[in-house]
């Protein structure tokens, strides 16, 4: 069924591509040069060899977007917690390869997290430039809504929370 509905929900959300009625200088560069970068970057055709036949449109579409969102941050800690997106790790690593890419998690605090479903614990290793990235917001939007973050990004598929505190409270609908 969610083969048929998804070219209704990008009709709806057409309004809410490419930057438009985005305000913020950071929503509008964070919307143009990591969202919706069409330039090919350096790793995106070693990495997609990897990738099996099913995975390679809207998938590859993510995990792109992972690489470039990687490297426009230039994270020190990376929690990947999901153990079904192997592909996830390589492409985030592949953005930032000086950071520390880790399965669980660790001590200190994480810079960027990578979760497949909701876990409350990695609220206690979130810091003021931390970046979470949820998998499967449309299972979980209730629980993202509710993070302590500052701007929120809803890509329908998937939810990115920044938590600094030197921007206003924003949640954007995005059509990606």
């Amino acid at each position: 069924m969610k083969r048929f509905t998804n070219p209704f929900i990008w009709l709806r959300r057409i309004r809410h591509r490419c930057g438009y009625g985005v305000h913020s200088p950071f929503a509008y560069r964070f919307i143009t040069e990591v969202l919706y970068m069409d330039l090919p970057y350096y790793a995106y055709d070693e990495l997609d060899k990897e990738l099996p036949l099913s995975d390679m449109f809207r998938v590859r579409k993510i995990l792109h977007m992972l690489l470039r969102l990687s490297n426009w941050r230039q994270p020190g800690v990376i929690a990947c917690l999901s153990p079904s997106s192997p592909n996830v790790k390589h492409y985030l690593h592949a953005g930032c390869k000086k950071a520390m890419l880790t399965d669980h998690l660790p001590e200190g605090r994480v810079d960027m997290c990578w979760l497949d479903a909701p876990e409350e614990r990695i609220l206690a290793h979130i810091y003021e430039h931390s970046v979470l990235i949820l998998d499967h917001l449309d299972k979980h939007r209730e629980w993202f809504n509710g993070l302590p973050s500052v701007v929120t990004f809803d890509l329908y598929d998937i939810g990115i929370a920044f938590f600094d505190t030197k921007y206003n409270k924003q949640h954007y609908i995005i059509n990606f």
